[in-house]
């Protein structure tokens, strides 16, 4: 794996944006892939423009460092993983710096929320599927149960481009009085959606939140989905309204010779830590 975001690798101390590239796929039940996600998203960076047309400025110049790949073991537990990236937001995040997780399967996404969760953060969730069964094929860390145990960890999130869910995932929110913080499809409200989060937001960002057309290469997708000026609108919003504190972009599983959902993780990473660090300018 290619150590660098946009054939940049600045060093730790010298960076604001830190990336922590997690490359696991445990408990993934349809197409494989996501452990390839991180390598394919910073391969596609390269294509990436420093300079952003929105923002006016070359947000790779604020310094991005890339750790090396969590090493995981082959068949090893979702919850030791979820302990592993728990541990490295944590140091990352006390370092005073912005801690980006690409996965790898979006059960990784609830270590960093367990390592953020006594910040008083809100988690805004773009997914295809609500992933809030308690429990899916023996584990409560399957990517089927992410929301849930973010749900679990923090009072407030929005989950945004929803297409998939069972009745015990909708029974769920409505048990615990949150049926109204989930938008389906495309139905969403900005303003709504700002107010269900907290003033300090992670956003975790499940590549099958888009649109299938836009981007085929996810391990389940789903047909419809978001739009590209859709998440920029969401979450240019997010981050001129609240603090963003840190993100993942997950679920990316590569298809062969057919590069471009690739460079849509990497220009939504490079999007998402352009409202993170220049917030005040939007």
């Amino acid at each position: 794996m290619a150590l660098s975001f946009m054939e940049r690798n600045d060093p730790y101390k010298d960076a604001k944006v830190c990336i922590i590239p997690v490359p696991y796929e445990g408990t993934v039940c349809f197409r494989k892939g996501a452990k390839n996600g991180p390598a394919a998203l910073l391969k596609a960076s390269y294509e990436v423009e420093d300079y952003d047309i929105e923002l006016e400025r070359e947000v790779i110049e604020e310094g991005f460092h890339v750790m090396e790949p969590l090493k995981i073991a082959e068949g090893e537990r979702p919850e030791k993983v979820v302990e592993m990236v728990r541990l490295a937001v944590s140091k990352v995040f006390s370092d005073g710096k912005i801690p980006v997780v690409i996965g790898g399967e979006h059960s990784v996404s609830v270590g960093a929320v367990q390592a953020l969760k006594d910040e008083d953060i809100s988690v805004l969730h773009i997914d295809a599927h609500s992933d809030l069964r308690d429990e899916f094929e023996g584990s409560k860390y399957s990517h089927a149960c992410a929301a849930r145990r973010m749900r679990e960890l923090v009072d407030s999130v929005a989950q945004v481009g929803i297409r998939s869910a069972t009745r015990e995932c909708i029974e769920y929110l409505d048990s615990i009085g949150k049926k109204d913080t989930m938008f389906f499809e495309r139905n969403y409200d900005i303003d709504e959606i700002l107010e269900i989060l907290g003033d300090r937001v992670y956003i975790s960002l499940d590549m099958d939140g888009f649109d299938s057309s836009l981007v085929p290469a996810v391990g389940t997708p789903q047909p419809g989905g978001l739009l590209w000026q859709d998440f920029i609108d969401i979450c240019r919003a997010v981050g001129k309204e609240k603090e963003i504190v840190g993100f993942d972009v997950v679920e990316l599983a590569p298809i062969a010779d057919n590069p471009a959902s690739d460079l849509v993780a990497a220009k939504a990473l490079y999007k998402l830590a352009g409202y993170t660090l220049f917030s005040e300018d939007l």
